[in-house]
């Protein structure tokens, strides 16, 4: 994969990049999604045994849009790291071409992460007054840790919860700023202390969601990756992740 700077690389908070992947670098991405088409029935064939070449000329289009969503959307991140930074809310992935055995290109527009100045962790030490342990640390960050959200991140924030017409002066527009800045103290903290959510995890509770929908995992996961919900998933399982680190390492302080 290689990226660079588009010549308007900053506009309205945004940041630009070119992105560019090789088909070898998404093949395997295109071939899990033929698989998963394979299971869908065509006539004249029995179930999961239509030739490969049937499946890719019958589900082109659909097939070519979820390899479309799904790459912009690694990626789209992957070259946001490279470049030193982490988007702040969702990426944005705009004019792609994605075409069978050619080069993978589109344009990712985000709003970099902001500078997190992080507490000690001596001053998240939870009162015993009955609150719980999770929620008293999540509010004491949140009182320590000040920085400005863009407005567009809280709207997309809004829109993703089914909030329409939300404004800076609302209940709701603060709710949301306030879980937005929340998850990024805490994915500065996960990635200052090492902690990391890996694809077994997004897949048991993925498995665990699905189950609980009564829907298949494959068709959860389809439905994840092209709302973005795929990374908001990976997004809690970090914050929580790094909450009971917090927990475990005030807890370890405590009687030491």
């Amino acid at each position: 994969m290689k990226w660079e700077h588009t010549k308007s690389d900053s506009e309205n908070g945004y940041h630009r990049l070119i992105v560019e992947a090789a088909w070898n670098e998404i093949v395997a991405d295109y071939n899990d999604i033929v698989a998963r088409y394979a299971k869908v029935r065509l006539p004249g064939f029995r179930p999961g045994k239509a030739p490969r070449m049937a499946i890719e000329a019958r589900f082109r289009r659909e097939i070519m849009d979820d390899l479309a969503h799904r790459c912009a959307e690694r990626l789209g991140r992957e070259a946001i790291l490279e470049t030193g930074s982490e988007a702040t809310g969702p990426v944005h992935a705009e004019t792609i071409e994605c075409e069978k055995d050619t080069a993978f290109r589109f344009l990712v527009r985000f709003h970099p992460m902001p500078k997190i100045e992080l507490p000690e962790f001596s001053k998240l030490k939870p009162e015993d007054n009955g609150t719980d342990a999770k929620d008293w640390i999540s509010h004491r960050l949140l009182d320590l840790v000040r920085f400005r959200v863009p407005d567009e991140v809280v709207t997309n924030e809004l829109t993703f919860d089914g909030t329409v017409g939300g404004t800076p002066e609302s209940a709701e527009w603060r709710a949301a700023e306030e879980r937005i800045r929340l998850m990024l103290i805490l994915k500065r903290i996960a990635r200052q202390e090492g902690i990391e959510v890996d694809e077994s995890d997004i897949d048991r509770r993925t498995a665990e969601k699905a189950k609980e929908f009564g829907t298949s995992k494959e068709k959860l996961e389809e439905e994840l990756v092209k709302g973005g919900g795929l990374e908001r998933l990976r997004d809690m399982l970090l914050a929580e992740r790094t909450l009971d680190y917090l927990l475990e390492k005030i807890r370890v302080s405590s009687e030491e």
